[in-house]
C-alpha cells in the first residue's frame, strides 16, 4: 500500500508575500530600495564611529584578509527624513571632525563618503600597502570613483583578470564589514553598550 508523502513546508516566495500585502511589485521594490538605503545610512554613520573609535578594523576569515576602512576627504550627509538639504565634510580627515559629529547628532546621516580599504599585511610591487580608494553611496548602495591598488601582471589580458579579482576581493570584504554591522545591530548588545558609546560620542562634538 502506497503511503502519502508529506510535504515539506517552504518559506513564501517574494512574488506569494507581494500577493498577501496586497502592494504592486513595483510599491513592495521601493520599499525595499528604502529600507536599505536607510540600513546603509546607519552603516556608514556608524563605520564613521567605528573609524574614529576603533580604528576601523575587521578581522579576516578564511576567504578574505583582515583590513581596516578610513575615511577618505569627503563626506556628504543628509537629513533621515529625505529632504533635499545636504552638508559636505571635507579635509585631511573629515572622519574624526566634530564638525561632523555635531551634525550627526543633529539628525543628519552620511549619505555618502569617500572611503580607503587597507588590506592588513599585504604589500604592492614596490613594498607599498595594498590600498582600495572609492566612495560608497548609501542610496542604492553604489560603488563610485573605484580604483584597485596597483597590479602585478604585465600582460593586458591578466591584468584585466587581475583587476577583476580585486573587484570581487573588495565587494567581499565590503560585504564582511556589512554583515558584520547588521549582525551587531541585531543582538541586544546594541542598545546596551553600542548606542550609549554612540551617544557619548556625538556630545563630544557638540
Amino acid at each position: 500500500m502506497a503511503t502519502k508523502k508529506k510535504k515539506v513546508g517552504r518559506e513564501p516566495t517574494l512574488r506569494e508575500e507581494i500577493a498577501a500585502s496586497g502592494e504592486t511589485p513595483s510599491e513592495a521594490r521601493e520599499e525595499a530600495i528604502d529600507e536599505l538605503s536607510f540600513l546603509a545610512r546607519e552603516f556608514l554613520t556608524w563605520l564613521v564611529h567605528h573609524a574614529d573609535v576603533d580604528g576601523g578594523g575587521f578581522e579576516g576569515t578564511k576567504k578574505i584578509a583582515a583590513f581596516t576602512i578610513q575615511f577618505g576627504g569627503r563626506l556628504t550627509l543628509r537629513t533621515t527624513a529625505g529632504f533635499v538639504t545636504d552638508m559636505m565634510v571635507k579635509g585631511s580627515s573629515p572622519g574624526t571632525s566634530p564638525d561632523l559629529r555635531y551634525a550627526l547628532a543633529g539628525g543628519l546621516a552620511v549619505k555618502e563618503a569617500d572611503l580607503r580599504l587597507v588590506l592588513d599585511g599585504s604589500v604592492g610591487p614596490e613594498g607599498e600597502e595594498r590600498v582600495y580608494t572609492f566612495a560608497l553611496a548609501a542610496d542604492g548602495f553604489d560603488l563610485k570613483r573605484v580604483k584597485v591598488p596597483a597590479l602585478l601582471t604585465e600582460e593586458e589580458d591578466d591584468r584585466a583578470d587581475e583587476r577583476l579579482a580585486l573587484l570581487s576581493e573588495l565587494d567581499a570584504s565590503l560585504q564582511h564589514a556589512f554583515a558584520h554591522f547588521v549582525a551587531l545591530r541585531s543582538r541586544p548588545a546594541w542598545k546596551k553598550s553600542v548606542v550609549p558609546k554612540l551617544k557619548s560620542w556625538l556630545e563630544d562634538g557638540t
